[in-house]
């Protein structure tokens, strides 16, 4: 599968489960977005597996050496978990899931994990949906950090808004210089913003007339100056 086709298959799941929407949207920030990225809309196991087939690919690209996949609770869960099933048939060997509690268990299966526990030798890849300020990203490695000598070779996120946060920062980037974690994303929004532009029919070409304006005006007013594509 081409890059392009990927992409244009990951926007079609995600506009068929719902997790993307155009619209009108008051974020937390308050700011009003016209489109609106949530991961908890992917709710069925036939969803749930194409899109960790697309997290594996990226993780198989960019981390060949995971052999475990994390994710934080609770929107991180399933994501971990089908990201795992997915990379283990891409790369043909075994490849564990881990994700947290929110509480430290203190009875019966004690403790803040939950799934595959590093061992020397293992490598870990986190995947979540977005970074908005980056705090619980950065709150989700520490934690590993402490609890685990396995390296952390990637963040995979699902979506990137590009967008600078109220004092003009990029959430993305400050991840990586604070931790020397990496991040992809499975789409940008400029990757989105390019799909439209190049759609001349169907669903993609009516949301296209409606939202790729507001879009590429909200980008410009809060965009990134110099965000990379990826």
């Amino acid at each position: 599968m081409t890059g392009q086709q990927s992409t244009r298959d990951l926007i079609a799941l995600m506009l068929e489960a719902g997790a993307l929407q155009f619209g009108s949207f008051t974020l937390k920030s308050g700011r009003i977005s016209p489109y609106f990225f949530n991961s908890a809309r992917f709710r069925t196991g036939e969803q749930l597996e194409r899109l960790g087939e697309h997290y594996a690919r990226a993780i198989a690209a960019q981390a060949p050496g995971a052999t475990i996949v994390f994710g934080p609770a609770y929107k991180g869960i399933p994501l971990c978990v089908a990201a795992a099933m997915a990379l283990g048939r891409l790369v043909g060997r075994p490849v564990g899931y881990l994700f947290d509690r929110k509480e430290e268990k203190t009875h019966g299966d004690q403790g803040r994990f939950v799934g595959e526990s590093p061992a020397p030798g293992d490598r870990l890849v986190l995947v979540d949906d977005v970074i908005t300020d980056g705090g619980t990203k950065l709150d989700m490695a520490r934690l590993l950090r402490g609890a685990f000598a396995a390296p952390i070779d990637l963040l995979v996120i699902a979506f990137n808004r590009m967008e600078q946060g109220p004092a003009g920062q990029d959430a993305v980037a400050g991840f990586t210089r604070e931790t020397g974690i990496p991040v992809t994303a499975l789409l940008t929004l400029a990757d989105l913003e390019a799909e439209l532009a190049a759609a001349d029919a169907g669903k993609l070409a009516g949301i296209a007339r409606e939202f790729l304006p507001k879009l590429r005006e909200y980008r410009g007013r809060y965009g990134l100056p110099a965000a990379a594509d990826r």
